[in-house]
């Protein structure tokens, strides 16, 4: 059954339908939030928010349009919202006060996707990680991004660049 399918279940109430749903999006929507946001933490709680707004407002979603688009779609608008709430916040540094905040040393090795994360601009990232990790093809992230095939193309090979070189 195709991802719209699973949309029209979970709309008629029948919430088994969310596990495949979940499963075939889970790396784009996290990805996406990620990608947006900076940090794991915050991209987490994105998608957690996301999947629930899935859940609540899966009626809204047109059947024979781009189910997977619209899933992504939620999740930026998720992503964005946060995004502009901790924009009004006072961040701290729990390095000025350790014992306050208990934070501790970390042996400074971080992963690939955190370098990438560091590194790569937004849509460079979002575009690698999608394709890379997630195995989409590029017709399938410019639908999900809304951005024109070749766009996305060059994201890739530039942050494919980019990776090269700090990799070396």
């Amino acid at each position: 059954m195709k991802l719209d399918g699973f949309l029209q279940r979970l709309a008629e109430g029948d919430r088994s339908a969310f596990k495949p749903i979940y499963d075939s999006t889970n790396k784009a929507v996290y990805f996406t939030a990620l990608s947006i946001l900076g940090e794991r933490s915050l991209a987490e709680d994105a998608v957690q928010s996301a999947y629930l707004s899935v859940i609540k407002n899966a009626a809204s979603y047109r059947t024979g349009t781009n189910a997977r688009a619209w899933i992504v779609r939620v999740v930026r608008n998720t992503a964005v919202n946060m995004l502009n709430k901790r924009k009004r916040e006072i961040c701290v540094d729990e390095r000025e006060n350790e014992a306050l905040f208990g934070s501790y040393e970390t042996d400074g090795d971080i992963g690939v996707t955190e370098l990438a994360r560091k590194h790569l601009g937004g849509d460079e990232f979002n575009v690698l990680m999608l394709s890379a990790v997630c195995g989409y093809k590029r017709r399938e992230i410019a639908l999900m991004l809304e951005m024109p095939i070749s766009t996305v193309s060059w994201k890739y090979g530039e942050a494919v660049r980019k990776m090269r070189k700090i990799l070396r």
